[in-house]
């Protein structure tokens, strides 16, 4: 297979916000861009949201294998809904989703009334994240579709961007519905928020978009079959992993050392250097996808991480003046992930791999957070937070051979294998 042309020759002078003014010419750019974020406030919303609804009439324990049942749900079956929604049509997929979710938020409020048997609530928990529409994942497919190659970058700088926004305000208002309207009232504005970004993308993917594959990518392993994928899913899974562990040690170095107060504005300065970085990182003026390679941005993350845990030798207010700048490079690293996941896809494959993807970085976050918790309890905050680096240097080891056009040096993008012939 021949590589992909290169680019243009002018392509290198692209000026700064270039990116970001292609990215409005897109055709349909306010219909994608609305979808997007509403397609995120929900899972900012759901995790806190159950915990306060479950909490409010069991142990705090119970609470939590309730969080945990959604993620653990959602991550083993979206990579199956990714599959589904690149061999049918998208637009069945959404709306059979959409009709199970509804009917397991009904269910889980309907329980929630009286004091509902543990198992039944823990099994609707989960039933919320197995048949979570895959809004947010095929958001990633389209952005990466609709943008172009010289493009694609900055979607999805501005995708993390949004995401980082849900994970700041999703928290907030789930947490002022559940305390001044109800517990309740969180899942009425999940459910409404995911009818909403549905009906929303059902018109933009109309009733049958889903791409043809090449001949020969049916491998039942699907993107996984591909080795730089595989890389790549490991870089990721380790990210999320260690930006997981720095979410769980920060509030614990805060409890520690008489800095509880600090705990909130800790996490809200890390996402907004990360919701800075995203959009920073798509304004720069180069031309495949925006800004450097995964495996820099990881490295600038270790170095943030490394700054971090330095700063909680000093003091806590040192760790609020360093938290922006760790977080500088999260948001731009998950960017440039999902764009070399979008450029390595076999075709036909691109919402599947973008599922692989979310799946995980659910098992990284729930890994993440064991680990450097166990550490915390162990060794203490400051001593944990040393290690985080030596969770990122790997991941950033198995993405530097990875390009931001997606191909390893000296070859090509995975492709597709031939197929078989029948004697």
């Amino acid at each position: 297979m021949s590589t992909a042309p290169a680019e243009p020759a002018e392509a290198p002078q692209r000026r700064w916000l270039a990116g970001y003014r292609d990215l409005l010419a897109v055709p349909g750019f306010g219909r994608l861009a609305a979808v997007g974020l509403a397609s995120k406030l929900p899972a900012g919303m759901v995790g806190l949201g159950l915990l306060l609804l479950v909490g409010r009439d069991h142990a705090y324990g119970t609470a939590g294998l309730a969080v945990s049942g959604s993620a653990i749900g959602q991550a083993l079956t979206a990579p199956l809904r990714g599959r589904l929604m690149d061999r049918c049509s998208p637009r069945l997929v959404l709306l059979g989703s959409l009709a199970a979710h509804l009917a397991a938020v009904t269910a889980l409020l309907a329980l929630a009334r009286g004091r509902a048997p543990v198992a039944a609530l823990l099994a609707l928990a989960v039933a919320l994240g197995v048949t979570m529409p895959p809004v947010a994942v095929l958001m990633r497919t389209l952005w990466h579709g609709a943008a172009g190659p010289r493009t694609a970058g900055t979607a999805m700088a501005l995708d993390s961007a949004m995401t980082g926004t849900a994970l700041i305000t999703g928290p907030l208002l789930a947490s002022w519905l559940s305390l001044s309207v109800s517990p309740l009232a969180p899942f009425v504005v999940v459910a409404l928020l995911t009818t909403g970004a549905v009906a929303l993308l059902v018109g933009v993917v109309g009733p049958a978009t889903a791409p043809p594959r090449a001949a020969g990518t049916g491998h039942w392993l699907g993107p996984l079959a591909c080795a730089p994928l595989r890389r790549l899913l490991a870089a990721d899974a380790l990210f999320v992993a260690a930006v997981t562990g720095i979410d769980v040690l920060l509030p614990g170095y805060a409890q520690e050392y008489d800095a509880a107060p600090y705990t909130g504005l800790y996490l809200g300065a890390l996402s907004v250097g990360s919701v800075l970085g995203s959009l920073a990182l798509g304004a720069l003026p180069s031309g495949r996808s925006g800004g450097p390679g995964p495996g820099v941005l990881l490295g600038v993350f270790a170095t943030g991480a490394g700054a971090l845990a330095v700063a909680c030798r000093i003091s806590p207010v040192a760790v609020l003046l360093v938290c922006p700048v760790a977080g500088l490079a999260i948001g731009s690293a998950f960017g440039a992930l999902r764009t070399i996941g979008g450029d390595l896809a076999p075709r036909g494959r691109v919402t599947e791999t973008m599922s692989w993807l979310s799946s995980l970085d659910l098992a990284g976050g729930a890994a993440g957070a064991a680990l450097f918790a166990h550490l915390a309890d162990a060794e203490g905050s400051r001593t944990a937070l040393l290690l985080v680096p030596a969770v990122i240097a790997p991941a950033a080891l198995l993405s530097r051979r990875l390009r931001t056009d997606g191909t390893p040096p000296g070859a090509t993008p995975c492709p597709p294998r031939a197929p078989r012939r029948v004697r």
